[in-house]
């Protein structure tokens, strides 16, 4: 049998941004040599560029910015673009383009959206941009006049937006529909890590070219966006606006695609909460490479030598982490154990959110406890820690667990996500934002004479368990199978095809 060829897409992840995602991403890649991947990752800006070596298996690789760009949209060469801008007439417009918008508008707005027509809607607007200038399009006259009247039709009289909120939401729509001015590549399979904007490739696909449609999901991309609504600056209407927009998206992409796999029970309910069918789903856990990370031999004699005892954390900084709560629980600690340090190595996600920790840390006298960093050796990190620590608010199956486990470094984490099923019995779980709990559990792994017997006993049963379930082979083998049964189901489109 032919190998299959993939498209797997990204949404703020992999390739140009580390994480949980993106590891898993690559990691899929590099085990199945012989698939042909293409890769199709929507990013920031333009300066956010690719962090990972392209492997030799990923035919192309198309990075789409949403926003720095002066213009919105796919950038083209000059003559290329002077071309569509002259040819894309308000004519143009109002044939083509105005009425796929609308449709998707409504469908947006409806109380019960429609993922086909919505559907619909973004294969029209794709086929529309494969002749027509994108930037010159989403800023004409007419289509701010079509929004503001479907807008003025969708919100009750006393509850309509103001300018200054339109403005804001529109401008939102102007670089979401980008995706749907990307020419794809024609491929058996797309695959998207997210159930958000990088899932619109394969219901587009599916519709066009009889594509088979795999949607991973990593954390719950709907709840994940409403816990970080309440952080926004937006008013109530433009969040509102933003959840509805999301959610017809991410119900479009459960409804279109062939297979749905997900993480862990946890969210696989949600899954099903949010839209997909059980038939669809496939629990596929994460998988972890023993040959890069393994115990330490040293850990133990390193702590009879009077090292200060080390307490890791592997996260990017921003609010769903739970920094901050980390933070907390590590002065509660430190009152009990002066000499611990603590070492959090990760990428600023969130800069606010980065100040607000660094003050934290002045204020509860911790400048000499803790570390800040980032590394590109994590298989040395966990082997220089005696205890890692995740104190996360929202997590589905998070990889710098497993590492820990593979790596003989006992874990104490939240019980959030599928984290409890992970670590089954083999490490310490405590409550979300519960500093005061999570500092105990610290303390029973570092204080007192039966502390590193206790590390020792964890660490060799969360070996054992990782080992037999979470390795890197198991996980890669699942998603080959689904791919090779995905490829052979004979290819149709649905009635709105390529034009």
């Amino acid at each position: 049998m032919t190998p299959p060829s993939v498209l797997l897409t990204s949404d703020g992840t992999y390739p140009c941004y580390t994480g949980g995602v993106s590891v898993w991403c690559d990691q899929l890649i590099r085990q199945l040599p012989d698939v042909q991947f293409h890769v199709f990752a929507i990013t920031y800006s333009p300066s956010h560029v690719p962090l990972y070596t392209r492997p030799s298996n990923v035919a192309s690789q198309h990075i789409l910015p949403l926003w720095g760009n002066e213009e919105a949209g796919p950038q083209m060469n000059f003559a290329s673009s002077l071309l569509r801008k002259i040819s894309t007439t308000p004519q143009v417009i109002q044939a083509g383009f105005l009425e796929p918008f609308q449709m998707c508008l409504r469908s947006m707005f409806g109380n019960d959206s429609n993922p086909e027509e919505m559907a619909e809607a973004l294969v029209g607007l794709h086929t529309y941009f494969r002749d027509s200038d994108f930037a010159v399009t989403v800023s004409s006259p007419a289509a701010w006049d079509t929004f503001l009247r479907v807008c003025s039709d969708a919100y009750p009289k006393h509850d309509q937006p103001t300018l200054e909120e339109a403005t804001t939401c529109m401008h939102w729509l102007q670089r979401y529909f980008a995706v749907c001015a990307v020419r794809f590549p024609e491929t058996d399979v797309v695959h998207a890590s997210m159930a958000g904007l990088g899932g619109v490739p394969g219901v587009i696909q599916k519709r066009v070219a009889g594509s088979r449609f795999l949607l991973s999901e990593h954390g719950i991309y709907l709840r994940e966006l409403y816990l970080s609504l309440s952080r926004m600056k937006q008013g109530i209407r433009c969040r509102r606006f933003l959840f509805a927009w999301n959610e017809a998206i991410a119900r479009m992409n459960y409804h279109y695609a062939d297979s749905v796999s997900s993480l862990c029970e946890f969210n696989r309910q949600w899954q099903l909460r949010v839209g997909a069918t059980a038939e669809k789903i496939q629990i596929i856990p994460n998988g972890i490479d023993p040959g890069i990370f393994s115990p330490s031999a040293t850990r133990d004699t390193d702590r009879k030598r009077n090292c200060p005892p080390t307490v890791l954390t592997m996260a990017r900084i921003y609010p769903l982490k739970g920094i901050d709560h980390l933070l907390r629980a590590a002065r509660l600690v430190v009152d009990s154990l002066p000499a611990v340090r603590f070492r959090i190595l990760g990428e600023v996600g969130d800069q606010k959110y980065y100040l607000h920790c660094l003050e934290l840390v002045d204020e509860l006298g911790l400048a000499n406890n803790i570390e800040w960093g980032f590394t590109s050796d994590a298989a040395s990190a966990y082997k220089d820690a005696d205890v890692f620590c995740l104190p996360s608010i929202s997590e589905a199956m998070p990889f710098c667990v497993l590492e820990a486990m593979f790596s003989g470094c006992p874990v104490v984490a939240t019980a959030v996500g599928g984290v409890a099923d992970m670590i089954g019995s083999t490490g310490l779980l405590t409550p979300p934002r519960n500093s005061k709990s999570m500092a105990e559990a610290i303390l029973a792994l570092l204080k007192g004479d039966a502390a590193e017997a206790f590390r020792q006993e964890l660490a060799a049963k969360a070996m054992a368990r990782a080992r037999s379930l979470y390795t890197i082979e198991k996980c890669s083998d699942r998603f080959r199978e689904t791919y090779d049964e995905l490829s052979r189901i004979p290819r149709t489109t649905g009635h709105l095809t390529a034009r």
